[in-house]
């Protein structure tokens, strides 16, 4: 995975991510290219779970709920056009609540 400020998150999940951090979700992980769901994807992570974002969805975007712990986070949101990934909340921590 490539952690740099270079890296820029599609405008159709940038739109989400703008919204949750001005209603005050934070980042856990700054974009970072990981490669995966596929070869030049941009992944970013929010520490809570999705709240204005989901208002904004658009049919560019899959929004899915995890529940597989292997991966950690809750919401998910995939763009349908760059495939770049923006997931939200701990499902670890938010599981055994």
């Amino acid at each position: 995975m490539e952690n740099s400020s270079q890296f820029k998150l599609c405008k159709e999940l940038q739109l989400i991510l703008d919204k949750e951090l001005k209603a005050g979700n934070t980042l856990l992980e700054l974009p970072s290219r990981t490669n995966w769901p596929q070869e030049g994807s941009i992944f970013v992570s929010l520490e809570n779970r999705l709240t204005v974002g989901k208002e904004v969805l658009t049919d560019n975007v899959h929004y899915s709920i995890n529940d597989d712990v292997h991966y950690g986070w809750i919401d998910e949101c995939v763009c349908k056009i760059h495939y770049d990934l923006l997931v939200a909340g701990n499902l670890i921590k938010d599981k055994h609540k």
